[in-house]
């Protein structure tokens, strides 16, 4: 029988494997499109994505680890592929061992958030809002494939 920590891994298993299929959709973009400034949540799509990797950091580093604030990716950068393949490798690394690590009981754990006010979040919900997290800018990364005349990857759980 599968607990809800099996289920986590399952979703983070599946975002880590899509996200390598948006690095390739957006590299097969031409530069100028790539970079170009959309005026979305971060300017360009490979800021997005480069985003989506810094939320990871942030909360799995500074949150779960209790390190400090990692630095950040600039925004504005011309990462190359191979640059940006790196990082996504590894973030997935470093969260794949987080996760590997936890036990049911774990997903109870209180976790203090660096910021102010002072407050604490359980760990189950650190991990679920990184699945939100990344969903919101998947679905901001198909609109802009979309206005680039590109098709964003066709992807389901089950693949």
């Amino acid at each position: 029988m599968s607990t809800e920590l099996d289920l986590i891994r399952d979703l983070y298993a599946y975002n880590s494997r899509t996200r390598a299929k948006y690095l390739a959709a957006i590299w097969k973009l031409p530069a100028r499109e790539r970079y170009r400034d959309r005026g979305a949540s971060f300017p360009s799509l490979v800021d997005i994505f480069m985003h989506v990797l810094d939320a990871y950091r942030q909360w799995f580093i500074m949150v779960y680890a209790g390190k400090g604030e990692p630095q950040w990716y600039p925004l504005g950068k011309r990462y190359t592929r191979s640059e940006a393949a790196h990082e996504m490798r590894t973030v997935d690394g470093y969260v794949r061992r987080v996760l590997r690590g936890l036990k049911p009981g774990d997903l109870d754990r209180s976790l203090r958030l660096p910021w102010r006010p002072p407050r604490t979040i359980e760990l189950r919900v650190l991990l679920v809002h990184m699945v939100e997290e990344e969903l919101q800018h998947r679905g901001e990364m198909n609109a802009l494939l979309w206005q680039a005349g590109r098709e964003p990857p066709v992807t389901g759980y089950d693949d």
